[in-house]
């Protein structure tokens, strides 16, 4: 399969799901998809899941939320799905001696839950967790790895709205990536991201 190919597959999930209408509840905060783009930094890869230290990671999402369910009295359950057109990895590679090398991939989460406060103030937290996939560049994080590797992440954040229909939100995002076994070698990466989210209803 060509690289344009795939890049498009995913491209052509996120238009065909975007365009699905979702009907308004009585709240006005849980009334509609809301269309995220988002990005983060994360300085240094620790060792949990992962196995690869001291990796400096960029990533780049553009998502769409939709609610699911309303719990009294102001919380609820949102649908979450991202494409990543880009994300990028600057690590220590294991058998080349750790030497310092860089990798770029591309991928989708499809599947995604988002518990958040349902209210008029202007800062509410958030809880989110979503998995799916990203293809690399070449094997990673080393040669007896993978290209295509699967992701899961938990986040902790906030949103900070500024008028009716859009809102900043900030917070932590624990990533972990690795092939899930289905490679000769799995040292898999977590990464601390610190993140910067616009949404717009």
């Amino acid at each position: 399969m060509k690289l344009a190919t795939k890049l498009l597959l995913p491209a052509l999930f996120f238009c065909l799901t975007a365009n699905v209408s979702v009907a308004q509840t009585a709240d006005p905060e849980f009334k509609s998809a809301t269309f995220t783009l988002w990005g983060g930094y994360s300085f240094s890869s620790v060792r949990f899941l992962g196995k690869t230290e001291n990796s400096q990671t960029q990533i780049f999402g553009i998502g769409l939320q939709r609610p699911v369910k309303e719990y009294p009295p102001n919380k609820a359950i949102w649908y979450t799905a991202d494409l990543i057109p880009y994300i990028h990895f600057n690590y220590p590679k294991r058998d080349e001696n750790n030497r310092m090398v860089s990798r770029s991939g591309f991928g989708l989460s499809p599947v995604g839950f988002t518990l958040m406060n349902v209210s008029q103030k202007r800062l509410t937290p958030y809880i989110r967790t979503t998995g799916g996939m990203i293809f690399m560049e070449r094997n990673f994080p080393t040669d007896g790895a993978r290209k295509l590797n699967f992701t899961f992440d938990i986040t902790f954040g906030a949103n900070l709205r500024f008028n009716t229909f859009g809102m900043i939100s900030f917070g932590y995002k624990f990533h972990h990536i690795s092939n899930a076994e289905t490679g000769n070698e799995n040292p898999g990466l977590d990464s601390n991201f610190l993140f910067l989210k616009l949404s717009i209803q």
